[in-house]
């Protein structure tokens, strides 16, 4: 509620509730809504990992995650009831913020591509380990045993299922590994949350991104007053297109006769050589992608479908030149390591100035930091502090001094990239080319040694894919927050507990549910994906071992040198169609392609034909899109994991 609706004086017809909701700031977090997020943040957990572990129904695999909207959206309509009945009880803005926010924390921990990936790690070489495959003499004597489940009698039940969690011995012997892998979580956490503070002025109010991401949560949180977007007659047209699609798509999976909409993973059949060269390509036709494909400016989704076709186009090219026998043609790892090394650096040039005013601040503390979420003197010591952490964690795991700075450089680089991805495109990021596991392909293994190999196996768990990365999140709930005219600094604490309780959250839900479902049982979710590519490669790694390739650097050279090109080429020509960016995202939106090139085009359309006013009106119909999709999504994969059985899902 506007902050001049304080100098409104009382009437008889305003309630005594109504003038205390009034002259409540705008930007204030009470510690109802602080409450109210750490009481659903360990429900989200266990929803989340339910439907993604048990039943394998994706829910935080996209930048914007299902369950803190359907959230959202629910308090919002709540909201409107307790506004005319009880409005003594009715959330501002701020207050749905802040609980949104702390939800979006907990889908960074609770997911999919994170804490069930580490449960893979720790509890894989152990069970798989055979006198065939001799793994026990192999790879047990270079795994870091502190962070690894050794007995495999407390394992027979996370696989097997149909067991307890709480049976003896079996939790105390999780205890200690899961304690040392939550201060690396932390760590990284604390590290994200301080590079964000440094950087966030020059990405959010200087260069002034787009933030697509942030457009629904945002509208919500508008709520219901004169002018917003849940008063659009196109938002709602756009949200029941969606939902009756799924509800009617849901309905089919339970009654295969029923009608469906063919919009989820078509793979393509593509015809004989070359163009088999391809490999797998899909159509998809999620209404959520091109919703959220449609907020993103028209050369950034251009470029993002044009370059996952041209990363397609250099295989069928190659083969046809003959080079379709070559191991990992076109090598599409390696142009990726260079490309995203070339991105960073480029941000961090671009932001140098920034940076130096940032450090200077640090130090000298002059107060012009005030507005920031933190003063830049904490972000910046407590960055190294964080870096510490991580540094010393992997060293003892097993990497060297050297290859510990390299991956946590790497690390802090690739992140970087994929706020900034986020920030301008929004889109699916299947991100993992900054690897050990990818780096190390670059030199040799006899030179690397067994230790350094296992620590990168090790570490795989949380590199895969970065589609829950906390630091974009972390960003985007600033800028959520600036634009709801909120104190940033409040936002600190809640985000801090959020991930604190989703990290203790998540890592319990996982383990009721495998103990009870079994990983290897019932769990259709279980990333046994992880434990293979960890294991196996360094299995394989150990007995055959690599050397460097003359190919694979001219491949990084290639992808560096031509996001050098694309950049300086965008700065000389205004119209150059192609961003940096999409070379970088491109090929890895294996499932999303389509739906930003159907955004894309229609978008194109749209301003071509009716310019940026009629752009402006078709936004709500693309928003309701999105929340239509996601609503009923929600609901299906509620109805699975309370009635255990499996459900329509909107994703894959």
């Amino acid at each position: 509620m506007p902050d001049q609706a304080t100098t409104v004086p009382p009437t008889a017809a305003q309630p005594e509730a109504s003038i205390e909701q009034a002259r409540k700031p705008e930007g204030l977090i009470s510690h109802r809504a602080i409450l109210l997020g750490l009481a659903l943040v360990p429900l989200n957990c266990y929803w989340v990992i339910v439907a993604e572990l048990r039943w394998y129904f994706i829910l935080t695999l996209n930048p914007l995650f299902v369950t803190p909207i359907f959230y959202l959206f629910v308090l919002v309509l709540l909201n409107a009831v307790t506004r005319r009945v009880a409005p003594r009880w009715t959330m501002s803005r701020a207050e749905l913020v802040v609980i949104y926010v702390m939800l979006v924390m907990s889908c960074t921990i609770a997911t999919h591509d994170f804490i069930i990936n580490l449960m893979s790690t720790m509890s894989w070489p152990r069970w798989f380990a055979t006198p065939e495959n001799n793994w026990q003499l192999t790879i047990f004597p270079h795994l870091p045993k502190w962070l690894v489940i050794w007995d495999k009698r407390v394992l027979e039940g996370f696989f097997n299922g149909s067991s307890s969690l709480y049976g003896p011995g079996i939790l105390k012997a999780w205890l200690a590994p899961l304690g040392f892998w939550s201060l690396f979580i932390f760590s990284v956490g604390w590290m994200m949350l301080c590079l964000n503070v440094l950087l966030r002025k020059a990405w959010t109010d200087e260069v002034r991104l787009s933030y697509p991401i942030v457009r629904l949560p945002l509208a919500l949180t508008e709520g219901t007053s004169a002018g917003s977007t849940l008063r659009s007659s196109l938002f709602w047209f756009g949200f029941a297109a969606a939902a009756l699609v799924d509800i009617i798509n849901g309905i089919h999976e339970w009654i295969p006769n029923a009608p469906y909409f063919p919009i989820r993973a078509h793979q393509i059949d593509l015809p004989g050589q070359p163009w088999s060269a391809a490999g797998f390509t899909v159509l998809t036709y999620y209404p959520f992608a091109i919703g959220l494909a449609f907020l993103v400016p028209l050369d950034v989704s251009f470029s993002c479908w044009f370059f996952y076709l041209f990363m397609k186009a250099q295989s069928v090219v190659g083969y046809t030149l003959g080079y379709g026998q070559v191991q990992d043609f076109p090598f599409v790892t390696e142009q990726a390591i260079g490309a995203w090394v070339a991105f960073g650096i480029s941000l961090l040039y671009l932001s140098r100035h920034h940076l130096a005013r940032a450090i200077r601040i640090a130090f000298v503390r002059d107060g012009s930091d005030r507005d920031e979420p933190m003063s830049y003197r904490l972000a910046f010591f407590g960055l190294l502090a964080g870096m510490l952490v991580f540094f010393v964690f992997w060293w003892a795991a097993g990497f060297s001094p050297i290859w510990a700075i390299v991956v946590l450089a790497s690390y802090l680089l690739l992140s970087l990239c994929i706020t900034r991805v986020r920030a301008e495109a929004g889109g699916q990021h299947t991100v993992w080319d900054l690897e050990p596991r990818n780096l190390f392909r670059l030199f040799s293994s006899r030179q690397l040694g067994p230790a350094n190999l296992a620590a990168a196996a090790v570490s795989h768990w949380y590199w895969r894919l970065n589609r829950s990365h906390v630091m974009p999140s972390q960003l985007e709930a600033f800028k959520l927050a600036q634009e709801n005219r909120m104190n940033l600094r409040s936002l600190v604490m809640p985000m801090v507990l959020a991930f604190t309780v989703a990290t203790v959250g998540g890592m319990w839900s996982c383990l009721h549910v495998l103990y009870r479902d079994g990983g290897l049982a019932k769990c259709v979710g279980f990333a046994s994906w992880t434990g293979q590519e960890s294991y196996d490669w360094l299995d394989n790694t150990l007995k055959g071992g690599f050397k460097p390739e003359t190919s694979r650097w001219a491949a990084v050279g290639g992808g560096a040198t031509f996001i050098v090109l694309l950049s300086w080429l965008r700065s000389r020509y205004v119209w150059f169609p192609f961003h940096p960016l999409g070379y970088c995202i491109g090929p890895g939106l294996v499932w999303l392609w389509c739906p930003f090139l159907i955004a894309w085009l229609v978008k194109l359309v749209i301003l071509r034909y009716g310019g940026l006013r009629l752009y402006r009106k078709s936004v709500p119909f693309f928003l309701g899109l999105v929340l239509g999709d996601y609503t009923i999504g929600a609901i299906w994969s509620l109805v699975g994991a309370i009635w255990h059985v499996p459900t329509y899902q909107i994703f894959h």
